[in-house]
């Protein structure tokens, strides 16, 4: 199995960071899975040196730049042949994350999205049709994410669904998967 790095950002997960790294523990603790948290810190917050330090989890200091840039920098810092972007407040299914490795690791996808299957199925059309995947968790191969140039530096928000649509018009092979 090879090693995924799951990229956390310390700014944009807000107060909600301590829950999501405890999520992740059900997850580190597996056996069939080799995870790396890696969380992109420009807050000069001194509390996130024990949390992450709790958890388990690198912590990768960056400036005060957009989310993409943030994201570049701890991806910079990671080991992992898998780049994990879990979506604030969604947990990552075990079984969906095996697949997910194991379809890059053996070249059968290129990245896989992890959609949400709430809201309206128009508006969720209109996303899809249009590869805005707001909110969503993306896992893609380093090879890839190298390949296309990362995450566009200058975005913020827009980082990782502008991340998607490069994927996307590049013809990497990308999987959406609904929960």
């Amino acid at each position: 199995m090879i090693v995924c790095s799951i990229l956390l950002d310390a700014r944009s997960s807000g107060p909600g960071l301590p829950r999501r790294l405890a999520a992740l523990r059900p997850l580190a603790q597996r056996h069939d899975l080799r995870l790396e948290v890696v969380l992109a810190d420009d807050t000069d917050d001194s509390r996130l040196l024990t949390l992450a330090s709790r958890h388990g989890a690198r912590l990768v200091t960056t400036e005060g730049t957009p989310l993409g840039d943030r994201l570049n920098t701890a991806v910079a810092h990671s080991q992992g042949e898998a780049l994990l972007f879990p979506a604030p407040g969604r947990l990552i299914p075990a079984s969906w994350l095996v697949d997910t490795l194991a379809d890059i690791e053996h070249h059968r996808r290129d990245a896989v999205v992890l959609t949400s299957s709430t809201g309206h199925r128009l508006a969720h059309l209109w996303h899809r049709l249009r590869h805005l995947y707001l909110g969503d968790t993306l896992c893609v191969s380093r090879v890839w994410f190298e390949r296309i140039g990362g995450c566009d530096p200058s975005l913020d928000t827009e980082a990782l669904p502008d991340l998607i649509a490069r994927l996307h018009a590049c013809q990497a092979r990308v999987a959406s998967v609904v929960a």
